[in-house]
């Protein structure tokens, strides 16, 4: 029997087509899955963006209400008053009540705590600079509140002097030509906002543009 000279070649056209179709749908796959990754850690990007400029906003929200100079006596009502007179409580009434309003945002600041390594691990380690603003922001405040607390009213002389009017500065935003730092929470929440506005507002508003175009 004479063998056929085209089987062995045919076989292997046969084989080789079937290699260059397997790297083929390989190839795609690797590009689908490439694109699908792609796709998502743009979708995360987008996420923790939003997330970021919403807390931003919010944040203005926020400490106006606890920097509020009109006081509600529900506010102070379960201040401790063992010890004190009455000129002492009513002293400590409004700084009792900007404690108790950090309280109540408390939610708030474990927002910012969770927020702050996504937004660092997408943006880079720079933006927890303006993290530490806001941090700074509320330091300032809670730590004017202890102050004024025990040092109601200062002693005679300029130093005393000066660090309850930058206390009440800070607080309230009351400023005097006595205040050598004014306006300096309001400064810090300032650039906080702008900075996280400035690096998450693009990549927001160029997805939901890209929603409209299509």
């Amino acid at each position: 029997m004479v063998p056929d000279p085209w089987a062995f070649g045919w076989t292997q056209v046969f084989t080789l087509s079937g290699l260059i179709i397997s790297v083929i749908v390989s190839i795609a796959g690797l590009r689908t899955f490439g694109k699908w990754k792609r796709e998502k850690v743009e979708e995360k990007k987008l996420e923790i963006a939003f997330e970021a400029l919403s807390l931003a906003y919010e944040s203005q929200m926020v400490f106006e209400d606890i920097r509020r100079r009109f006081v509600r006596e529900y506010e102070w009502a379960d201040m401790p008053t063992a010890g004190l007179s009455k000129e002492q409580q009513e002293r400590r009434h409004s700084l009792y009540a900007i404690i108790n309003r950090f309280s109540r945002h408390l939610g708030f600041f474990d927002r910012v705590l969770v927020l702050q390594p996504k937004i660092m691990a997408v943006f880079g380690k720079k933006s927890e600079e303006s993290f530490q603003k806001l941090h700074r922001a509320r330091n300032h405040i809670q730590a004017a509140c202890d102050v004024l607390m025990e040092v109601a009213d200062p002693l005679p002389g300029k130093d005393e002097r000066e660090l309850n009017l930058q206390m009440r500065s800070d607080i309230w935003d009351i400023n005097s030509s006595g205040v050598k730092e004014p306006n300096r929470v309001t400064k810090l929440l300032d650039e906080f906002r702008a900075h996280i506005e400035r690096i998450c507002a693009p990549v927001v508003n160029r997805e939901f543009r890209q929603d409209n175009e299509t």
